[in-house]
């Protein structure tokens, strides 16, 4: 490219709006600092001046290595005065032979480098004398007049329906002919637009905090899966996180296989990108330096873990019993506790992941009776085990409503509908699937019954007591399912017989004084906070409880 470039950086001592605006500190350097970083990063720029009446500033731009430092005269230094003859004193004021020239003013921080370098790219491919940097600001806008307010547009479209409306954001790259008609914008001006988030314009308290709040954005991976093998809790898990952080970037990492957290995913807008396979995924991860990578894939290998902190990135695991537990920063299971933790492994009820449904639900006082249960075994249901407590309870005598929530994964739809069609007139069972609130579900009820997984802990934030039955040896291992916590734990799935479940339900029943010790057990619990404790763990602070 033949042609030089000037940046002019306009700092006046006498910002209104934010006192000492130009030299206050915005995310570890003073506001003029990024103008000026920026403008030397950028390769199209050839030299960085500043132009001030300040020497506080003047002094700020030396340590930030400006080209030059322009001593602006008073009568250029009033609220009066427009950039244009500003920039024409600095661009006479310096040495060099520039083409154009851009003025960047201090007060559009986030800005990056490179799209300074393709907005100037951009006006310089349409030979144009001039060009003006725009984020999209399109809203309804209202006017004052004489006789009141009026709209600026005729209709009431939605915003994505509306003609764009643009906004400027203080970066203007003007040919030297118009800088030295003391103008800064041609007569036909070519437009570049910026994101929202790079247009941001200090000028407010309000856009200070706004653009400290992108400065302190992190980026964040989170793989996960979700399919009828592996169940919703995962995908669900990962949602509540997303939900909680969303002063951060976030982007889901999925399998192909993963077609039911693809589906929630889509159905709650968030991003998310497909990967084939680990070395697709690491390649990603190196590429994209996120500040952490959370795996709630299950168990994970040691060479996956250190190949991921080889990025630089910090590793989260969650319900990990894999080798790469041994190497990640942090593992965090709610579902299988140790007396004796390892260093950086968060276990137990505390750091259950709680979704909002849940933490916004009244809890259950006394059950005075027993004639609502609900039955949940969630996923596959590889063991049918839905099918199993349906049939085991069915002969009970009192009348019972019998409410089942089918997991996603649930295929043996056959069977259900065999044993339902038997069961006496007294019942009413309800076959429910992809219920909109497991919440609501679940405040209704007496008793649940379901397996050693998150529903537990659902149905501890909201003491409702809980029969169980683990579906594997790996549910085995969850000690939350105890009696003392509020919960009746029948035992491994396999060994336990339909008679176990009918007299452990009848008992249930028919002792209001064991109801009622279970449900003041599950009171006894915080697991509304594991959210908090979590987010401490995932940016590697300290909770602290209060």
């Amino acid at each position: 490219m033949d042609e030089e470039i000037l940046s002019v950086i306009p700092a006046r001592k006498g910002s209104k709006g934010i006192p000492r605006k130009n030299v206050r500190d915005l995310g570890g350097k003073p506001l003029i600092g990024h103008a000026i970083e920026t403008s030397h990063q950028a390769s199209l720029i050839d030299e960085v001046a500043i132009t001030t009446d300040s020497r506080e500033i003047a002094q700020i731009g030396r340590h930030f290595d400006a080209d030059a430092v322009i001593d602006r005269p008073a009568h250029l230094a009033t609220d009066d005065v427009p950039l244009a003859p500003v920039v024409k004193h600095a661009f006479e004021s310096v040495d060099g032979d520039f083409t154009y020239v851009l003025c960047f003013q201090p007060t559009t921080p986030l800005i990056e480098p490179g799209t300074i370098d393709d907005g100037i790219q951009y006006v310089l491919d349409r030979t144009s004398d001039s060009g003006v940097f725009v984020a999209d600001s399109t809203h309804h806008y209202w006017k004052e007049t004489d006789s009141g307010y009026e709209p600026v547009s005729s209709d009431r479209k939605n915003r994505q329906q509306m003609d764009p409306i643009y906004a400027e954001i203080g970066v203007f790259l003007s040919h030297n002919a118009v800088i030295k008609d003391s103008r800064r914008i041609g007569d036909d001006p070519t437009f570049y637009t910026v994101s929202s988030r790079e247009g941001i314009d200090i000028d407010t308290y309000t856009d200070w905090i706004t653009a400290e709040s992108y400065l302190d954005r992190k980026q964040l991976v989170y793989r996960v899966t979700g399919n009828e093998e592996n169940g919703t809790g995962h995908i669900f898990r990962g949602i509540t996180i997303a939900d909680e952080l969303f002063k951060h970037d976030i982007l889901f990492a999925v399998s192909p296989n993963d077609d039911i957290a693809i589906e929630k995913l889509e159905e709650n807008n968030y991003d998310y990108r497909v990967f084939d396979d680990n070395d697709s995924f690491l390649a990603y991860v190196g590429d994209a330096s996120p500040f952490v990578v959370l795996n709630d894939i299950l168990d994970t290998a040691g060479d996956y873990v250190r190949s991921l902190q080889e990025t630089g990135a910090r590793v989260v695991n969650f319900e990990d019993l894999g080798e790469g537990a041994n190497h990640a920063d942090a593992v965090i299971n709610a579902l299988y506790e140790y007396s004796n933790p390892p260093e950086n492994h968060y276990y137990g009820f505390q750091y259950f992941c709680l979704r909002g449904e849940f933490r916004f639900s009244k809890q259950k006082s006394a059950i005075e009776s027993v004639d609502r249960i609900m039955i949940s075994f969630g996923g596959a249901d590889q063991n049918n085990l839905t099918a199993r407590t349906l049939e085991a309870i069915s002969s009970i005598d009192d009348s019972l409503h019998l409410d089942v929530v089918l997991g996603l994964g649930y295929g043996d739809r056959g069977s259900l509908e065999s044993i339902v069609s038997k069961i006496p007139d007294r019942h009413t069972v309800e076959i429910n699937r992809e219920v909109q609130s497991m919440a609501q579900h679940m405040g209704a009820a007496d008793l649940l019954i379901t397996s050693n997984g998150r529903t537990l802990y659902e149905a501890a934030s909201l003491n409702l007591p809980v029969i169980s039955l683990a579906q594997n040896a790996r549910e085995q291992k969850h000690p939350y399912a105890h009696v003392s916590q509020g919960i009746l734990s029948l035992g491994l799935a396999e060994y336990v017989l339909e008679e176990k479940i009918l007299d452990a339900v009848i008992e249930y029943i028919n002792e209001p004084t064991k109801r009622e010790t279970m449900r003041q057990a599950l009171s006894d619990h915080d697991i509304d906070n594991g959210i908090d404790r979590i987010k401490q763990i995932i940016f590697n602070e300290k909770y602290a409880d209060s």
